[in-house]
């Protein structure tokens, strides 16, 4: 009988620990995630500041984007695909789009700075390019995000001072950061269709209205 509930026992202990170790890595400022398809692993990790001990406000974060390859069933990193680094700033949320095109991240101050400043990027895997959506779309003034369908993300902003007291919602394609004219197209994307409409989809085409109907003789 002790052998039956230590057998029922091991994979959920075994579930803790791996929950246990993604927190430590989580909280040590290593992010690893693999895309949706399985073609890309992400690896984000905290950079302490060099020559400035004891200064955690100086740390920033290198982002590492490599492929993966499958070798007989087992699973292999390629060579480095895309690597970006940024000074002052460490992760808060990191996340993939459904479709594996983008990862989006938002970032806090390590030093604690403008805390209700968000700074959010977006990386395309096809252009092999950031975005900063500061400069397209305005101050991100929340950590987290949301993303649905294929690549819409909904970020909340606000370009009005006091900055963060007035946060409004911004649902956007997020393929149209990566567009030659990213604002205009944005705007014009936000023009033509509703607020509820996912900016990846046509807008809805207009219905004709039900005819009266015509008295039917007796």
């Amino acid at each position: 009988m002790k052998y039956v509930i230590l057998a029922l026992l091991a994979p959920i202990i075994a579930f803790a620990q791996a929950n246990a170790v993604a927190a430590e890595h989580e909280l040590a400022g290593v992010w690893k995630l693999e895309s949706p398809d399985g073609s890309y692993s992400g690896a984000m990790r905290r950079m302490p500041a060099i020559g400035i001990p004891d200064k955690s406000e100086f740390d920033g974060f290198r982002l590492e984007i490599f492929p993966i390859q499958e070798k007989k069933t087992r699973k292999s990193l390629g060579e480095l695909y895309f690597a970006f680094d940024e000074e002052g700033r460490v992760a808060a949320k990191v996340k993939w789009t459904a479709d594996s095109k983008f990862l989006v991240f938002t970032t806090v101050s390590s030093g604690g700075h403008s805390p209700w400043h968000f700074t959010t990027y977006v990386f395309s895997v096809s252009d092999k390019k950031i975005v900063c959506l500061d400069d397209v779309i305005g101050p991100v003034v929340d950590s987290d995000f949301k993303l649905e369908g294929p690549h819409t993300g909904t970020f909340k902003i606000d370009d009005q001072f006091p900055r963060g007291e007035n946060p409004e919602p911004l649902k956007l394609d997020i393929s149209l950061l990566f567009s030659a004219d990213p604002k205009e197209k944005i705007e014009q994307a936000g023009a033509d269709q509703p607020a509820t409409q996912p900016a990846d989809k046509p807008p809805v085409k207009d219905q004709p209205s039900t005819p009266t109907p015509k008295e039917v003789p007796r």
